[in-house]
């Protein structure tokens, strides 16, 4: 990429790369007309740019940050490049009906995501069928819906889906008019003096971070692996019955402790509590009303005495009349405009990758690495946000290519590593700075394997 093209990248999501920059290689890699390769470039660039603020802090002296756009498209389909024991993981929905786009009767499309069973659920009772209905029955119900009843009534029933917007549509919305308002990333001084035991090192900037990371599905998981492989000592904590995609497990796993917290049992939610407490960055990925729940939130936390960075990531983004409901990948594609052509006779097309989870979970990552790196400088503790359709609102600004051109693909540049899963043959973090140690400290591990403590 040449210096304008990133500069007009980043500046799309008013980043601020103030480190050398070299990204190399261009869009198409692949197979759309959206510069996923590109953005996602400049998205790892932001996060090894404020790594680099942080090394120069501490005293060292880092020197350019690298990236090549074939390898940050092919992290944006990192769960789908991983081999374990040789063998690619199966897609969890890839046969599941209740995942997928349908007709409504005003005829306008509809993304259903049923990925996890309670969500199946919701959605058969609302349409009136049995779980096990096949994808053409499926049609057939939502067919006797209009679509924005049909769509209010999933999210009134906490179920997942969203109508297949166009970018104007999309804009006009309050939601999407509000996240259009924002930056990639929402950073929040919280009114709280910043307390830590923490301090940056100049070849590993975050080591000795504590991290404590109560996200699931990708985004979110992509975020704090990313912080480990610039050092941080990330323990990530979810519920043993809550459901998962063992891919995304896999594949965003690297670097991080896992551990299992019941926090329906008294005893164990004290005990995440105190390991919320004593960590210098809690990040979540539930809707607000789930960790408020628990007294996971940050008012809460800040109450008890958090004073580190509160970081989180959601689907449509932490305010507005959506900022409660629950979403996907395909979601945010669908209801941001990203689903080029939506009104058409054909199914409109999806994105060939992950691009929001990923991108998202880069650009948080670097985020947070920038509330540090600022409360460190004026004393006060920050909140960050990001969301899918905040990353989707950038890839918007930027716009499709112009050229168009031949997609080139990716070789991917696999890392091997001996885990609890097998051998896993995966990407590495996908940037590079010079005069920095980048990468995981330790394998990728099963859920639940480790303790809950620091």
């Amino acid at each position: 990429m040449e210096h304008d093209r990133i500069s007009q990248v980043a500046g799309h999501a008013a980043l601020t790369l103030d480190a050398d920059v070299a990204i190399t290689g261009s869009d198409p890699v692949l197979a759309t007309p959206w510069p996923v390769g590109e953005v996602a470039a400049v998205a790892l660039a932001a996060a090894g740019a404020a790594a680099s603020r942080l090394a120069s802090r501490a005293g060292g002296d880092p020197g350019p940050v690298h990236v090549d756009v074939g390898d940050a498209a092919a992290a944006t389909i990192g769960f789908a490049v991983m081999r374990v024991d040789g063998e690619s993981m199966a897609r969890t929905n890839a046969e599941n009906p209740w995942v997928g786009r349908h007709r409504c009767g005003d005829g306008r499309w509809i993304h259903l995501h049923g990925g996890f069973p309670p969500l199946v659920d919701r959605l058969a009772s609302l349409l009136e069928l049995p779980a096990d209905a096949d994808e053409a029955t499926i049609g057939g119900a939502v067919a006797r819906w209009e679509s924005s009843p049909l769509e209010d009534a999933i999210a009134a029933r906490r179920g997942c889906s969203a109508i297949i917007r166009s970018e104007d549509e999309w804009r006009r919305h309050p939601q999407g008019a509000l996240v259009d308002s924002w930056p990639i990333v929402v950073q929040r001084a919280s009114g709280v003096v910043a307390g830590t035991r923490w301090s940056p090192s100049p070849t590993r900037p975050l080591a000795g971070l504590r991290v404590l990371d109560l996200t699931r599905v990708l985004a979110g998981p992509t975020c704090g692996r990313t912080l480990a492989a610039f050092g941080a000592e990330v323990l990530h904590v979810r519920g043993p019955n809550v459901p998962n995609v063992p891919a995304f497990v896999v594949d965003t796993g690297h670097g991080k402790h896992q551990a299992h917290a019941d926090l329906t049992d008294p005893d164990q939610l004290t005990m995440l509590r105190s390991v919320a407490l004593a960590a210098d960055v809690v990040v979540q990925g539930y809707r607000p009303g789930v960790v408020g729940r628990y007294g996971l939130d940050e008012a809460s936390l800040r109450a008890d005495g958090f004073a580190g960075v509160f970081g989180s990531v959601s689907a449509f983004g932490h305010d507005g009349p959506w900022s409660d409901r629950a979403g996907w990948e395909q979601l945010a594609q669908s209801t941001s405009g990203l689903c080029l052509d939506p009104l058409g006779d054909d199914k409109p097309a999806m994105l060939p990758c992950a691009f929001t989870d990923y991108t998202t979970g880069f650009v948080t990552a670097a985020g947070i690495m920038n509330a540090l790196d600022s409360a460190l400088s004026d004393g006060i503790a920050k909140r960050v946000d990001g969301s899918l359709c905040q990353t989707a609102a950038w890839m918007l600004r930027v716009g499709p290519s112009a050229e168009g051109g031949t997609p080139t693909g990716f070789v991917p540049r696999l890392q091997r590593s001996e885990t609890g899963f097998g051998v896993v043959e995966h990407l590495g973090p996908c940037v590079a700075v010079d005069g920095l140690d980048i990468g995981w400290a330790r394998p990728t591990t099963p859920l639940g394997e480790g303790t809950l403590g620091w």
